[in-house]
């Protein structure tokens, strides 16, 4: 019960707040890798590019699974806190 709350209070978390750019810095990091996408494709084969596109699925995958058993496991951490007498 309790993991199914904290996998809607991810999904719910991480599509309302983390998803949104809202820091210059984060401006700034979007447009550089952009850019930095735009110049490796003009570079590549189609193939290239394709496999290029599937690497970064996976890397993006990669991080949503880190960063969502980051959250689990501070989750656990912030409920440790409350329940220790």
């Amino acid at each position: 019960m309790m993991e199914k709350m904290l996998e809607k209070l991810w999904d719910d978390y991480w599509f309302e707040a983390c998803a949104a750019i809202e820091s210059e810095e984060e401006r700034i990091l979007v447009k550089r890798a952009a850019e930095a996408h735009k110049n490796t494709s003009g570079l590549l084969t189609k193939e290239q590019n394709d496999m290029m596109e599937k690497y970064i699925d996976i890397l993006n995958e990669i991080q949503s699974a880190f960063g969502k058993k980051a959250f689990l496991k501070g989750c656990e951490v912030a409920a440790a806190f409350f329940f220790v007498p």
